[in-house]
This record gives structure tokens, C-alpha cells and sequence, in this order.
């Protein structure tokens, strides 16, 4: 699809979209450091060693690039510095790239008709899900935990972004008024988001008799319901099912491990179906069902 902007300015915002992505990666990684330790704050103190305690100047804090020109390595008392570190900060800086492009310069058909001011508060808060997905899954991954700083801080905020500006929540034929239109959207993303995974988590108790869905999962699921609408809500669900299935094969084959948390598939999930919903809706409703039915030989044409 064509820009709307010419190329020069193109390269200008992606350029300061990944310098940007890459200092609010720098931050995520205060925050996966420090919010699994309940008695650190992520503001105070500063960075620093926390081996030798050394404050860091401001050379040894510039993203991605201090950590290759350290080695990887503290400068003063030379201990491992995560490469986790650097990975946040490039992946940050990718995913800020990729959304910018496909929802402000290049727009995909879920964001195609949508005013420039719009367009970009989409982005926002397309920029604000991203840093918490990735928060959440490298801190899920490494202590099996969903911090409540940020999904009760998601769920509070989702309903006052979606009533300000509507634009991620997809239209509701009984209700003429966008604004009103937002808010409920976010309030039933909420309900239905939190409320199928616990449900699902109790079913599965019973079942297993055992665990089956973390409470964090379940306030992950009703922020991104909020932030998202309820139909979004359920197709994440369903995504991260998949993605949870196909990958936890591969990690119980290679580790032996049968417990995988669930953040990462439903962060992987969100991300996926905030830029491609309407191709996923588009292969989950025509493509998939018209390919099942050729191959049935019913000749059913499920377009029609």
C-alpha cells in the first residue's frame, strides 16, 4: 500500500520510532529486573552494578550500543551483563519500527480508513501494549509471574483511552455514539477477557485437578480485552491456545518440561492479532472453512 507521506519523512519517523523503541526497551528492562522484586522501585535508585553497586554514567546506558561496546560486560567489576539486556532493547526498537509502519505509514486494512490523528493514537497505544507484552513475557518466562503493577494499571487505563478515543474497538451497530461505543467495548473486553480465561482456568481445575490458568493470565487477559474489545479478546484467546499447542510440543520434546506459562502465547497472541485481525478473521471465516470444504469434495462455496 502507498504512503501517505513522502519518503524522506518516512525514513525521518522510522528512524526516531527505533531510537525511541529502543530507549523504552532500556526502561522494560528495569522493569523485568525489577518489578519480580517487589521490594525494589523501578525509579529509584538509578541505574547501576548490581554486583559492585557502581553507578552507571550515562555512556554505559545508551541502548543496545553500551552493551556491545562494554562486551557485555560491567566496566568496573567486569561481571556477565544478560545478553537478554541488548535483545530487549533491539527487539523494542523492531516491533516500534514494524507498527509504525504498518499502522501510521503503510496501513494494513484494519487501520486503512483511519484518519492521520487517529492513526497515530492507535499507535500509542499500539507502542503502550507492546512494552507491557514484552514485559510480561520475559518476566513470566524467568519467574513464572504476571506482576499486578501492570496489568491493574492496564486494566484502569483501558476504558478512559477507549472512551477518549474509540479507535481500536470495532463498531457496535445498537450503539450510535463512538465515544459511549469505546467505553462499553472496553468494559465487556474486560469482563469477557478475564472472565473466559478464569472460567476456563476453573474447568480445567476440575478436570486436572490442578492449576490450569494463573490468575495473572487472567488480568493479562481483561487489560488486553480492555485495550481491545471483546471480539479481539476471544481471538487471542484462541491464538495463544494455538500458539501455546505448536510451541509447547517443541519445549516438551526438547526440555521434558511440561509446565509452560501462558503470558508469552497470550503476549505473542495480542501483538498478532492487533496488526492482522482482519486476515486472521479472513482465514478463520473464508479461507480455512472453502479449503475444508474442497477438501470433503462438497463444493461448497463458503463466500456465498
Amino acid at each position: 500500500m502507498d504512503s501517505i507521506y513522502p519518503d524522506r519523512l518516512i525514513w525521518i519517523i522510522l528512524i526516531f520510532t527505533g531510537m525511541f523503541g529502543a530507549v523504552v526497551g532500556s526502561f522494560l528492562n528495569v522493569c523485568i529486573h525489577r518489578l519480580p522484586r517487589t521490594y525494589l522501585s523501578i525509579v529509584r535508585p538509578g541505574s547501576h552494578c548490581p554486583q559492585c553497586g557502581t553507578f552507571l554514567k550515562w555512556y554505559d546506558n545508551i541502548p543496545i550500543f553500551s552493551w556491545l561496546s562494554l562486551g557485555g560486560a560491567c566496566r568496573y567489576c567486569r561481571i556477565r551483563i544478560p545478553i537478554r539486556y541488548m535483545l530487549v532493547e533491539m527487539l523494542t526498537a523492531a516491533l516500534f519500527i514494524v507498527y509504525a509502519y504498518f499502522i501510521v505509514i503503510a496501513p494494513l486494512p484494519s487501520f486503512g480508513e483511519l484518519p492521520k490523528t487517529s492513526a497515530w493514537f492507535a499507535l500509542v497505544v499500539a507502542w503502550y501494549l507492546i512494552g507491557n507484552m514484552i514485559a510480561i513475557t520475559f518476566i513470566d518466562m524467568a519467574y513464572r509471574i504476571i506482576p499486578d503493577s501492570i496489568t491493574y494499571t492496564g486494566i484502569m487505563l483501558a476504558p478512559i483511552v477507549s472512551l477518549l478515543c474509540p479507535v481500536l474497538h470495532p463498531e457496535m451497530h445498537t450503539i450510535s455514539n463512538p465515544y459511549l461505543q469505546g467505553f462499553i467495548s472496553s468494559i465487556l473486553g474486560i469482563v469477557i477477557g478475564g472472565g473466559s480465561l478464569y472460567i476456563v482456568g476453573v474447568i480445567g481445575k476440575l478436570i486436572f485437578r490442578k492449576e490450569a490458568m494463573g490468575l495473572g493470565d487472567v488480568k493479562m487477559m481483561a487489560m488486553v480485552g480492555g485495550f481491545l474489545g471483546w471480539d479481539d479478546a476471544i481471538i487471542i484467546f484462541l491464538l495463544a491456545c494455538l500458539f501455546g499447542t505448536l510451541i509447547g510440543i517443541i519445549i516438551l520434546l526438547i526440555t521434558r518440561d511440561r509446565y509452560t506459562p501462558f503470558g508469552p502465547y497470550l503476549a505473542a497472541a495480542t501483538l498478532t492479532t492487533l496488526l492482522f485481525r482482519e486476515e486472521i478473521l479472513e482465514f478463520a471465516l473464508v479461507v480455512w472453512p472453502s479449503y475444508l470444504c474442497r477438501w470433503f469434495g462438497l463444493g461448497f462455496d463458503w463466500k456465498s
